[in-house]
């Protein structure tokens, strides 16, 4: 699970908010405004002694929401960000019980160099008694940039049995976000603490 930086693109919604009210004069709200969200992550590592060497990935997604109903009718805006990073990662397991025992307890520290390539999009309509309708499009947005990450990370890893573990950990992740040609004002921000808890398999050979 992330917690995210994402100050500019609330900013970016409360001015769409204010355009939709010009066109459309209802007391529109933010009813969602970019939320941590749960994010999946997947890796591939070759094992070295007491270090794992590999590549990750993973997929961020967050949002920002509009929205307003009352008897006549509805109107709703969604502002949509989302992400895939795809990094290297070095893990040193600097600790560990049972040395060379398939059930062990592991302490490690690991550091996560990224890509990220990021995409903003956005959809909206409005419903009257008449039926439903797209929102104009001049409120919709779309954007697509890349920026770089560092994620230092450490944890404490359960073999259950010589193949399979379960891992809790808690890190942070660095964004230098890129500013796309279609939003020079707006970037999204990834940066914030991970708390991640997962399994890990282990070819034996």
């Amino acid at each position: 699970m992330g917690s995210y930086k994402m100050s500019e693109m609330s900013s970016l919604l409360n001015v769409i908010q204010s355009g939709i009210k010009l066109d459309y004069p209802v007391p529109i709200s933010v009813t969602d405004n970019f939320p941590n969200h749960y994010t999946n992550y997947g890796e591939i590592t070759y094992s070295v002694k007491k270090n794992d060497y590999g590549v990750n990935f993973t997929y961020l997604s967050t949002g920002g929401r509009l929205a307003y109903s009352d008897y006549s009718g509805a109107i709703a805006y969604n502002l949509n960000a989302n992400a895939y990073r795809i990094g290297a990662v070095y893990r040193n397991f600097f600790f560990q019980t049972n040395e060379g025992q398939d059930k062990n307890l592991s302490l490690f520290a690991e550091i996560s160099p990224a890509i990220t390539i990021n995409n903003i999009t956005s959809d909206g309509y409005y419903q009257t008694q008449s039926g439903r309708n797209e929102i104009d499009k001049k409120h919709l947005v779309e954007s697509k940039s890349t920026g770089f990450s560092i994620t230092p990370y450490v944890g404490i890893q359960w073999n259950i049995v010589k193949a399979l573990g379960i891992n809790l950990g808690l890190g942070y992740n660095a964004e230098i976000s890129g500013k796309s040609s279609e939003m020079r004002d707006t970037k999204i921000d990834w940066s914030g603490a991970r708390f991640g808890l997962g399994l890990n398999y282990k070819l034996i050979h």
